[in-house]
């Protein structure tokens, strides 16, 4: 069994506790982090309300996942079609 990592992170003036595996702590502090940074940026566009801020973000996140989840699949039927059209061309040259 591995053993987790108690950690702290910050997030919209709360301190948080948690347990992460050893390999996700650095990307738990890297996305607390970044929260932070957004949390400023609404901040200095006007926003106060730390509910709003967080909603916001969560949607800014939600749709940045579905537009990197959107490119991986273009992506994967790219690497799929030239893999087709090499294999449909190996075939034609290798066929007697």
């Amino acid at each position: 069994m591995e053993d987790r990592l108690s950690i702290r992170i910050k997030v919209a003036d709360r301190e948080l506790r948690l347990k992460s595996q050893p390999e996700e702590e650095y990307f738990v502090r890297q996305a607390a982090a970044m929260i932070a940074e957004r949390i400023d940026f609404y901040r200095a566009n006007g926003w106060h309300d730390n509910q709003e801020i967080l909603s916001m973000i969560a949607i800014d996140c939600i749709v940045a996942r579905l537009k990197g989840d959107e490119q991986v699949q273009r992506m994967q039927r790219m690497v799929f079609d030239k893999i087709t059209q090499l294999d449909q061309s190996i075939s034609l040259n290798l066929t007697p």
